[in-house]
């Protein structure tokens, strides 16, 4: 009678609860209902408490481990753990699996096929109605998240493979970096260049591009080892050069107060304050390789940063204070970090696989993410969190949602 749920906050406080249940001489449902009083609850809720897939109300869980004589201080905190889960994710933590299957609680809906190279990037309009990915084959194409299908025709223009894109908050902008050492301004419901079609200050490649929570800065970085902010309002003017410190910047993210990270490969993780002009002084360390990925959580709380070392490390933003130990689920590089929420955090890897993790306990939300032929490059979360869009050196982008949920129409 146990409940099947993905490995996590759920699953742990149901094997804690049965493991009670076999230490207590595995008492009938009814003897346990008859040992809390008459009228107090009936053995099929009893039977709810046991096998879910709910986490079930605390005051009837509350009821059983007393009976069974359990910790409660001990079991509530676990139940908080669930609860927390079952909010945030509810898709995942009442996922359809069935006994031993091994299906995961996010299941592959769509296989984007068209690039005549790796997939570099990957990211989502604000609206979620749109998916841009950028390819070793010189392109950018857009596509209709909701039915895995492409929008338009690809955006050509770039003189070399290219590796960042983002759009702006208000989805009417679409940027693009490449080796060519340009980034490119394109307008996504059109398909064509922006008034001010690129920006080329950079020496050397760029793959980080981002832009300020207002829209009205893009934030550029590469080979050359130094962060551009550039000017949307004045005609794309250089505002900032900020020197890279620790070599070639692999990645960058901004969070709502427009704190700048960035990513080296000298293994940094670095924060920025873009008005004032220079770093903050916080230097989050601890990788032991090139860091390649970093991204904020929703709420700018949280920072993560996958590295080439396999680790995935979290901490607040405002202290540098890590959040836990290392996270070690994968065998290869990490080079893609993307929260779906402040508290669900979805990592990409050299491995192939994609994995989803619950930030509070470090488990992760249910097996790895499988399907890829080669290795993974970047990672994107749909806004609503529900889906999660892969780029792969196989030449495909992948998108997966909660097993049980169909593609918004």
């Amino acid at each position: 009678m146990r409940p099947v749920t993905p490995p996590g906050p759920i699953s742990d406080l149901f094997d804690r609860l049965h493991d009670l249940h076999l230490r207590a001489g595995e008492p009938g449902l009814r003897r346990i209902a008859a040992d809390l009083g008459i009228g107090v609850v009936s053995h099929a809720t009893v039977h709810k408490v046991f096998t879910g897939p709910r986490v079930p109300k605390w005051g009837y869980l509350e009821l059983v481990v007393e009976v069974l004589g359990g910790d409660t201080r001990e079991f509530h905190a676990l139940w908080l753990a669930a609860r927390r889960a079952e909010r945030r994710f509810p898709a995942v933590a009442t996922a359809d699996v069935e006994p031993g299957t091994g299906a995961a609680p996010w299941h592959c809906t769509d296989v984007l096929s068209g690039h005549g190279g790796e997939v570099a990037g990957v990211a989502f309009s604000p609206n979620g109605r749109l998916l841009a990915t950028a390819s070793a084959d010189m392109s950018v194409r857009l596509w209709d998240p909701r039915h895995g299908t492409p929008a338009g025709e690809p955006l050509v223009g770039h003189r070399g493979p290219v590796w960042g894109v983002a759009f702006s908050p208000t989805g009417r902008v679409l940027a693009t970096a490449g080796v060519d050492t340009t980034v490119r301004l394109w307008d996504p419901a059109t398909g064509r260049p922006s008034a001010f079609p690129h920006l080329d200050d950079h020496g050397g490649f760029v793959v980080g591009v981002v832009f300020s929570p207002d829209g009205r800065a893009l934030v550029t970085g590469g080979g050359d080892a130094v962060i551009r902010v550039w000017d949307l309002t004045d005609g794309g003017a250089l505002r900032a050069a900020l020197p890279g410190r620790a070599g070639p910047v692999n990645d960058l993210a901004v969070n709502s107060r427009g704190v700048i990270a960035s990513a080296s490969l000298e293994g940094e993780v670095r924060l920025w304050d873009a008005a004032a002009g220079g770093s903050t002084g916080a230097l989050l360390s601890g990788h032991t390789s090139s860091v390649a990925c970093v991204a904020f959580s929703p709420d700018g709380r949280l920072l993560a940063a996958g590295a080439d070392d396999g680790t995935v490390r979290v901490w607040v933003a405002a202290t540098g204070a890590p959040v836990r130990e290392p996270w070690t689920g994968h065998d290869g590089p990490v080079w893609g970090v993307a929260f779906a929420t402040p508290d669900v955090l979805v990592t990409a890897s050299r491995d192939h696989t994609a994995r989803v993790w619950d930030v509070v306990s470090g488990a992760p939300l249910g097996p790895p993410l499988v399907g890829h032929v080669d290795a993974l490059t970047h990672v994107a979360v749909s806004p609503r969190g529900d889906v999660i869009a892969t780029a792969s050196d196989d030449g495909t982008a992948r998108l997966w949602r909660p097993s049980g949920r169909a593609p918004e129409s």
